[in-house]
């Protein structure tokens, strides 16, 4: 016999199926102000729909936040958290929209609007069924989470402090495993200067600042040892003026990826050693960790084990690392976390970025048992 919480949201699946298309179609690149804000009003409707007072956090370049909050002073809160800007410019949807296959294709269907699906209807769900639990529930929307968080991180911190569980809506594993682990997230820029000459008549004179900073590229790319999960990527390098000059400055910038904090901090330590190579080149660094790593700790495995007894009348649930960064590095040292709770699907941040829409009902229904019984 099928689970109440299922019946309940198959007979939903076209209307979450149509909120879920209107979402991906007010398309929200992080750059785009106007439109993440114009997501952000359609979450704050449904948010009110569901009976949740909401506020909204303004903000001047980036879209605002959103936070719905149901059950107000009601026992010890949950937080849920997503984020509703994407990594896909205006105009990738007239393209790539569409249902095919028990599939929705779209630009941030996956990540995380599907997400914003199935937080609603989890709620939508418990009270429909009377199941509502007595304790506060925090809905966190943002809006920056693809560029680093940077006006969010407070109030997500700040929401997070005193929660009983923080579910992070990320989408999950290709397989539908949690997320029990992310890799810290540092970005790193490096200048080198050196002098400037002309390349034919006054070539000895001049000191190459791209020269220079090709000994740190291979330095930095050397770093990366897959084993001991550690990645240095120069992904963007600047330099020079024309053809015929000695550049006298040239820029990188280095994403770096680690597992533990301990290597995140030896990763750091390692950019921030190097000295300039050539005689009388200049070196400066700048930049860090911007999101630490969730390590698959003891807590998180309790956490895990927790979850997957709650949601034993639905799914058996699973969990893995993942390569990527998220909020939960900033949740994590707060409350007790989990990520990966949102749907299933596959192409992240790419053209072919699609959800499995039979997801969005297993995944909300989950999400209704640990909101009601954690």
């Amino acid at each position: 016999m099928s689970h109440p919480y299922i019946a309940y949201l198959r007979a939903h699946l076209p209307t979450m199926t149509d909120l879920l298309t209107k979402l991906v179609m007010a398309e929200s690149f992080s750059a785009d102000k106007a439109g993440v804000d114009a997501v952000g009003r359609l979450i704050a409707d449904e948010l009110r729909r569901r009976g949740a007072e909401v506020s909204t956090f303004p903000q001047p370049q980036t879209g605002d936040h959103v936070l719905g909050v149901l059950n107000r002073g009601a026992g010890r809160p949950i937080l849920m958290l997503l984020h509703m800007d994407t990594v896909h410019p205006a105009g990738s949807a007239a393209a790539r929209y569409k249902v095919e296959d028990g599939k929705l294709y779209g630009p941030g269907a996956f990540d995380m609007k599907a997400s914003h699906v199935i937080a609603l209807y989890a709620i939508q769900t418990l009270q429909a069924l009377g199941q509502m639990p007595e304790r506060e529930i925090r809905v966190l929307f943002t809006s920056d989470e693809e560029i680093g968080s940077l006006t969010s991180r407070p109030l997500i911190e700040a929401q997070a402090r005193g929660a009983a569980l923080v579910m992070v809506m990320e989408p999950a594993l290709a397989d539908g495993r949690l997320k029990s682990s992310r890799r810290g997230v540092g970005n790193f820029t490096l200048v080198a200067y050196g002098r400037a000459a002309h390349a034919g008549g006054g070539h000895e004179r001049g000191i190459n600042a791209i020269q220079e900073m090709a000994h740190h590229v291979l330095a930095i790319q050397a770093l990366t040892d897959y084993a001991r999960g550690v990645a240095t990527t120069v992904s963007l390098i600047k330099g020079g003026v024309a053809s015929n000059v000695v550049p006298d400055r040239c820029e990188v910038h280095v994403d770096a990826r680690a597992n533990t904090q301990a290597d995140a901090e030896w990763l750091s330590a390692q950019i921030y050693d190097l000295r300039p190579v050539l005689p009388g080149a200049r070196l400066e660094i700048s930049g860090g960790f911007e999101r630490p790593p969730m390590e698959c700790n003891a807590e998180r495995l309790a956490i895990f084990e927790r979850l997957k007894l709650i949601a034993a009348p639905i799914l058996t649930l699973a969990h893995g690392p993942s390569g990527a960064g998220s909020d939960a590095a900033f949740t994590a040292p707060i409350a007790p976390t989990m990520d990966g709770l949102g749907a299933v699907g596959d192409g992240l941040h790419a053209d072919d970025e699609h959800v499995i829409l039979d997801s969005l009902v297993e995944r909300a229904a989950m999400n209704a048992l640990i909101l009601r019984d954690w």
